[in-house]
């Protein structure tokens, strides 16, 4: 029984230490670059330019992407701004292994962040 919850710890523990989280400077801000169709969020560190330009070829048809690597700032040029291309944002952020969103101090599932600003 000791080895089992132990196990569960460490699960538990290692799944909060590895989430990744975008970030996103003020819910404001980012209301209004969503309405513009020109999205920007800084990536986790362990993103990388590589990474973002071997996902962003399979969604070229929704949007194209800028990387500034220095920043890990990512920039989303939506194609179409509607709301199903931009649930697409969520896909390449989930390839790119973010699991969350911070919002000022909030930080929120992918799906979570969706519904509240890209839908």
């Amino acid at each position: 029984m000791k080895s089992y919850l132990f196990s569960l710890a460490i699960v538990f523990f290692s799944s909060i230490v590895f989430s990744q989280e975008a970030l996103v400077s003020s819910s404001e801000n980012f209301k209004s670059s969503v309405a513009s169709g020109i999205i920007t969020m800084v990536l986790p560190d362990d993103v990388t330019a590589e990474g973002v330009e071997k996902y962003s070829k399979y969604y070229t048809s929704y949007f194209t992407t800028s990387f500034d690597q220095g920043a890990h700032k990512v920039t989303f040029n939506m194609v179409k701004n509607d709301a199903k291309s931009r649930r697409v944002i969520i896909r390449f952020l989930s390839a790119n292994g973010v699991q969350f969103v911070k919002i000022g101090d909030r930080s929120l599932t992918l799906t979570n962040f969706y519904d509240a600003y890209l839908k």
